[in-house]
């Protein structure tokens, strides 16, 4: 079964993300940054809190990079944690602000990308 991971520490925030992607029709699960490498099956995208202490943001996005898209969220006054999100070639990166908003999109749309020959 296609699912999105949610890569996260924050319950809140994992199961907040989990309710805007089930709007849009996204089966989604809370994942740990460790437990990707034996993702079994592998997920279609990943939400990735930028919260995440840095050896861990990195080292998921180098195990997504050519694997599968990464969008990205962090609090607003994190400038330099979304700039370095958008430096490491996530597929988008929203504010926690922009979530409710823009992430069920942003999802969608890189898992539209994914699809496409």
């Amino acid at each position: 079964m296609e699912y999105t991971a949610i890569v996260t520490d924050d319950v809140f925030m994992a199961t907040k993300a989990q309710d805007i992607l089930q709007r849009v029709g996204v089966v989604s699960r809370r994942t740990q940054p460790d437990a990707l490498a034996g993702a079994d099956p592998v997920p279609a995208a990943l939400v990735l809190d930028l919260a995440l202490p840095e050896d861990q943001r990195q080292a998921v996005v180098s195990w997504a990079k050519g694997r599968v898209p990464v969008v990205a969220f962090g609090p607003h006054v994190e400038a330099q944690a979304l700039f370095w999100a958008r430096q490491a070639g996530c597929a988008a990166v929203l504010t926690k602000g922009q979530l409710e908003m823009r992430l069920g999109h942003a999802v969608t749309g890189v898992l539209t990308d994914a699809a496409a020959p």
